[in-house]
């Protein structure tokens, strides 16, 4: 979640008036309700607070699908659309591509979309070569249906692959006979598609499950954790739903083959958890008898067991993060940490995984990643080295333990396939295709100051040899502590770059570019830091004679949208126009929210009245009434959004244009996405052709 912050206003609004004025005058404004309240005694108003009733969804799609056609005008017209559209299918659509990479025993499963291809379909790799295994469409009956998380039995003789539709990510999971592709069973229902089902010896299975009527309008609220034969029989809870974990919380339970105990993790939208352990025997069960050894106050991020130990990656004593080993009691009550492996300034603690060998710590330096091996979990720590500086994608633990796969991306290349066993990498032989001209970009890190002189790390991509001032964007997110400015392949990017233009990550406080006090300051009462470090790099990149005088366009999504919008209207001569894509514009309004409750740690509760004041001061809706004319603007929306409830950017747009009729905002709506996750590839393409499209056009005039 982004947002953006623009200079020279009233020559962009002139310049970006590509015969608005017309789809302005057709176009009916939104019905308006007067509503006026006192939060902990701050007045606001929200006239536009009807749409948040679901009762009136039909009312805002309609207005959502008003705002796209006046924007699908615009952007049919700009004669950089088609360009864009064509260019991106060929450089990047038309490649062949990998997504994850799951090994068991001999056997691995590939995710990939061909060249040309809308869908990434699973393959099943053995002795014999490769072979087509699920097709999503096939297997949802849907044009539009994607692949969520998979994992394999033990045995490797089964698959739970979970499986949506049209972006919404909540979905079913199916489990397949590996040999013949069969299904076993009935589905799983309303398992979200980052949650996988997994397997609990080669007879049950694992999963979480959102609640069949969460008595809210949040159906994020109340999910469960269950174990449950393998084939049908009745679930048993075993985690969640009033049982340890609070309703806020999304329940997880993993449990290692093998390994005596289990874990159990109350998990969310933020840095946090909390941990539980239990005996595998007792959780095997369904009758796991939990003992809560890690809170929030111990600030873990993940925690593993393996066999009498508990393997933890703390920030609390080092922000940088450190690796600490509890020898476990028979009962499961861990004993006094020891550190076997500290991060530093320098190298950031990001991950561990445990395996029958040991444990294998993921560390980045400079947002480029690294991978030790502690063999039985001790030092001295031993570096693997990789093939490419670059950033790491999910360590993927082998069904059997003995090892993990994970992918691979640098600035100039593309996803690649890799495999760790007993502390040695192993190259499979699978990448993704790579545009031949992104060798000729080069990536040149920069810092920017900040108002309080905090020096902020950014990244600018740009074709060799490059000079001179250029259309330009930059992304930013300042949340959950997440890095923008590690290097990774952006395939649709590329496009704008080969046009001749400049594309920058700016890595704001909020994220994770330098450790926990990173995120901290940019986080709740210290949000408007991160909008002022934004400020910085767009600021930055314009000194440098890189940006357009009136300074690049700033994008963003999800979280972002605490951070580019509320930065846009703060300080809008830093920018020259922004994009806003998925966005929490409403930052106020999130306990309404579905998946509201959920994101209270990162951003703040409203029921506390200083993080309500924190909220507001994010809440890109509510500075409406006493900002200035905005830069010129592009929103996105998914109306199949289950992440960030697409009423935020309905409700800023309709109040932004009430206030500023003439002024050049933009909302860009698809029914065919979600929050972007699973959404086919041509609806992927034709997004980035729009966002490129109306960036290049306020900046080369």
């Amino acid at each position: 979640m982004t947002m953006t912050k623009i200079s020279g206003r009233a020559l962009m609004f002139a310049a970006a008036a590509i015969c608005p004025c017309i789809a302005y005058a057709e176009n009916p404004s939104p019905r308006t309700e007067p509503l006026r309240e006192t939060v902990h005694g701050i007045t606001l108003d929200d006239e536009y607070r009807w749409m948040e009733d679901p009762a009136n969804r039909d009312e805002m799609i309609a207005f959502i699908t008003q705002e796209n056609a006046r924007t699908r005008a615009m952007l049919d017209a700009l004669p950089e659309r088609a360009w864009f559209e064509q260019r991106i299918e060929e450089i990047s659509s038309g490649l062949d591509r990998i997504g994850s990479f799951t090994q068991c025993g001999d056997l691995a499963l590939v995710r990939r979309i061909g060249a040309g291809e809308r869908l990434a379909r699973l393959y099943l790799r053995d002795a014999k070569g490769e072979r087509l295994f699920l097709d999503p469409e096939v297997v949802a009956g849907n044009e539009l249906a994607s692949f969520g998380a998979i994992e394999f039995s033990p045995d490797c003789r089964r698959i739970s692959v979970q499986v949506s539709t049209g972006g919404v990510e909540a979905g079913r999971v199916i489990l397949f006979d590996v040999a013949s592709g069969t299904p076993i069973g009935q589905p799983i229902e309303r398992i979200w598609g980052e949650f996988p089902v997994s397997f609990i010896g080669n007879d049950k299975v694992l999963y979480t499950q959102m609640a069949a009527d969460p008595g809210a309008n949040d159906a994020m609220l109340g999910m469960t954790s269950y174990i449950a034969p393998i084939g049908g029989g009745t679930p048993v809870q075993v985690l969640g739903n009033g049982m340890m974990v609070g309703p806020e919380n999304f329940p997880f339970v993993v449990a290692l083959e093998g390994e005596p105990f289990a874990i159990g993790i109350a998990a969310g939208a933020r840095t946090d958890n909390e941990f539980y352990i239990a005996s595998s025997d007792g959780l095997r069960a369904g009758k796991p008898k939990w003992r809560k050894v890690i809170s929030l106050e111990d600030k873990v991020g993940l925690a593993m067991p393996r066999g009498s130990e508990l393997f933890a990656l703390s920030t609390k004593e080092i922000p940088a993060g450190a690796i600490l080993r509890h020898p476990l009691a028979d009962d499961g009550t861990p004993g006094a940490a020891e550190a076997v492996f500290a991060g530093a300034p320098n190298r950031l603690v990001r991950g561990f995984l445990v395996t029958r060998e040991g444990v294998y710590v993921q560390t980045t330096s400079d947002g480029a990643a690294q991978i030790f091996f502690l063999r039985d979990g001790r030092g001295p720590a031993a570096e693997i080295p990789l093939p490419f500086e670059g950033s790491i994608f999910a360590l993927i633990p082998d069904a059997d333990g003995s090892g993990f796969s994970f992918v691979l991306t640098g600035w100039a290349q593309g996803l690649t396939a890799l495999r760790v066993a007993d502390g040695k990498l192993i190259d499979p032989g699978l990448g993704s295709q790579v545009w031949d001209g992104a060798k000729d970009m080069t990536a040149t890190r920069v810092e920017a100051v900040s108002k309080d002189g905090t020096r902020v790390p950014m990244v600018v991509l740009r074709r060799k040899g490059a000079s001179g001032r250029t259309p330009t964007i930059v992304d930013s997110y300042g949340g959950y502590g997440i890095d923008t400015v590690a290097p990774y392949y952006a395939r649709n990017e590329m496009a704008w770059l080969d046009r001749g233009g400049a594309y920058a990550f700016c890595g704001t406080r909020g994220g994770g570019e330098r450790g926990r006090n990173w995120h901290e300051g940019g986080r709740g009462p210290n949000k408007p830091r991160g909008m002022e470090d934004l400020a910085a790099c767009a600021r930055q990149l314009t000194a440098m004679g890189i940006a357009p005088q009136q300074g690049p366009i700033i994008s963003s999504a999800s979280m972002g949208g605490t951070l580019v919008p509320t930065a846009a209207l703060s300080d809008p001569d830093a920018f020259g126009g922004m994009i806003t894509r998925v966005g929490i514009v409403n930052a106020t309004r999130i306990a309404a929210a579905e998946n509201g409750a959920n994101q209270f740690a990162e951003i703040g509760n409203p029921d506390d009245p200083q993080q309500f004041r924190d909220l507001l001061a994010m809440d890109a809706y509510q500075m409406i009434p006493v900002a200035a004319p905005p830069v010129p603007t592009m929103m996105v929306v998914g109306l199949n959004d289950r992440r960030v409830v697409p009423w935020m950017t309905a409700k800023w747009v309709a109040r932004a244009r009430a206030k500023w009729p003439d002024a050049p905002i933009y909302l860009r709506g698809d029914t065919d996405a979600g929050h972007g996750v699973g959404s086919a590839e041509d609806v992927r393409r034709s997004e980035a052709a729009d966002l490129y499209a109306f960036a290049w056009s306020q900046q080369s005039r």
